[in-house]
């Protein structure tokens, strides 16, 4: 594997971005609905690049790698087949009443040198898929000249189109009922609204489900037809566990489901199923080891606990000390990626070099009865980095970097 680099960024590219103003990069953030002292997310005025050679890497990453999820998926559905966890087993009683499954998921990788590495893999509500690329889309509006050789990919664009492929006319957003509370998820669930128009996207709170009403055959809501339904609630392991029926209820209504509730079933640490499925998704997977074959008293320094059938950002654990003694089969350790590195400089202060990752929106229709992948693509990045060390995470001080995707030939 390739060692990690620092991506400098285009000396003409810091030519055009040197001389703006901060300020004024903070007040488009405001007004494109990113910054809210109510929930305030840091962003670098510095960008990630992304060429056309590695976006189209990533393409192929992200066919080899959704194809196998989603023909997993399709045998993960049957209890005599696969035994995952108690959601995992919830999920598999789940109506599934259409024939192609569709959504918007999200990979997220590591580079090291020029190789990306996926470490984890989200179908179920994914919360990024408006409010971050806001940062991209400001710098853009405000140094135009970028605009001349790279693009900002959108994945509501790339929904957009989806539902209007798919003749979607009018999509119910599900939501919690204190989403406004936490100001940034409900910032991109209105940037999603608005992305996906002409299409109507109703955003429902949870306290106003009992009126959706449904013979099994259409779903209304306060008298009109609703053709689609986009979860953004009842996506935790709780939540889905105590409203269960609820699940149950939107998926038998005759609405198509996006981003299906039962996509749980391939939301796990443990990625080597994919290999299993396609030998070639091998090449985007960090080398993974069952706890139990770990020899005695070896170095785990450089390595990651992870719990499997584990959803989210929870059953994690960075360079352990001290390992699990019970029920070690539930474990696996993967390596830990020396992440590349590069230069930051946020609206919240902080300027230095630092680790980042790149998560790949991915769109993408599945036929269930061919077992095909009828489409697929990258929809947008997201780039976060930590301010210290190798761990992302933006509760624990990091941000955003915007993202230009260099435009192809046929773009530019």
């Amino acid at each position: 594997m390739s060692e990690r680099v620092f991506r400098r960024l285009d000396a003409a590219i810091d030519r055009q971005i040197t001389p703006l103003d901060m300020r004024r990069y903070e007040a488009r953030l405001r007004e494109l609905l990113y910054w809210d002292e109510r929930d305030p997310c840091d962003a670098s005025i510095l960008p990630l690049v992304i060429s056309r050679e590695r976006h189209a890497a990533y393409e192929r990453a992200a066919e080899c790698l959704c194809s196998a999820a989603l023909e997993a998926f399709v045998d993960r559905r049957d209890p005599a087949l696969f035994t995952g966890d108690s959601l995992q087993q919830l999920a598999q009683g789940f109506p599934l009443r259409q024939d192609v499954i569709s959504g918007n998921a999200r990979f997220d990788f590591l580079e090291r040198g020029d190789d990306i590495r996926l470490v984890e893999m989200n179908f179920v509500g994914v919360g990024t898929v408006g409010h971050s690329l806001q940062a991209t889309r400001a710098l853009i509006d405000l140094v135009p000249e970028l605009a001349e050789r790279y693009r900002l990919l959108h994945p509501t664009h790339a929904f957009r189109e989806q539902l209007l492929r798919q003749g979607i006319g009018t999509i119910a957003l599900l939501t919690k009922d204190n989403d406004r509370e936490f100001y940034g998820s409900w910032l991109d669930r209105v940037i999603i609204a608005e992305g996906v128009r002409p299409v109507e996207m109703i955003i429902v709170p949870r306290a106003e489900w009992p009126e959706f009403i449904s013979d099994g055959s259409a779903l209304m809501f306060r008298g009109r037809k609703i053709d689609a339904i986009y979860p953004r609630e009842l996506t935790w392991q709780d939540s889905m566990r105590a409203e269960a029926d609820w699940c149950r209820f939107f998926l038998a209504s005759g609405a198509f489901c996006y981003d299906h509730w039962s996509l749980v079933l391939v939301e796990d640490k443990d990625l080597r199923f994919l290999e299993r499925i396609d030998p070639a998704a091998g090449a985007y997977l960090p080398r993974t080891i069952d706890l139990e074959a770990l020899p005695p008293g070896a170095d785990t320094s450089g390595m990651v606990l992870k719990r499997k059938h584990e959803h989210g950002g929870e059953g994690v654990w960075m360079s352990p000390v001290d390992l699990p003694q019970d029920h070690r089969g539930d474990y696996i350790l993967q390596e830990r990626i020396a992440m590349n590195q590069t230069r930051v400089k946020s609206l919240m202060g902080f300027e230095g070099v630092v680790s980042y990752d790149v998560a790949a929106h991915v769109n993408y229709d599945y036929d269930l009865r061919s077992r095909r992948l009828l489409s697929c693509r990258v929809s947008g990045y997201l780039s976060r980095y930590a301010p210290q060390g190798d761990i992302v995470n933006i509760s624990k001080g990091g941000g955003l970097i915007p993202v230009l995707v260099e435009k192809g030939v046929e773009q530019a």
